[in-house]
């Protein structure tokens, strides 16, 4: 979903997207807010497309950790050979938990 506004003849895009410092009770917030099931998430300083999360995948992982980054949420959807996925994909607490502890990123 995306508001889109002409200025100058030009066109400029606000899409709704996520970072992945962002937490999933944030994210959850941002799509209760606008209605959406999946969002975008980017990099921050570029803006780059790194992946997406769904609201079903979210509210898996927010009963037991909410304040986990999306970058934690993209790595275990990675390790699960889910990246790209969307829809219901299953996304083990327990792959969450694991990656939760490590700064790494998969992206």
């Amino acid at each position: 979903m995306a508001k889109c506004i002409i200025r100058n003849e030009s066109l400029i895009s606000r899409a709704i997207t996520l970072f992945p410092s962002d937490t999933v009770l944030a994210a959850l917030q941002v799509m209760q807010r606008y209605g959406l099931a999946v969002l975008p998430v980017v990099e921050e300083s570029r803006g780059e497309l790194i992946g997406e999360v769904t609201e079903a995948e979210l509210c898996r992982v927010a009963a037991r950790l909410p304040l986990l980054p999306i970058a934690e949420v993209l790595t275990a959807k990675a390790l699960a050979g889910e990246e790209g996925m969307t829809g219901e994909p299953e996304l083990p607490i327990e792959a969450v938990a694991v990656s939760a502890g490590s700064a790494r990123w998969l992206h």
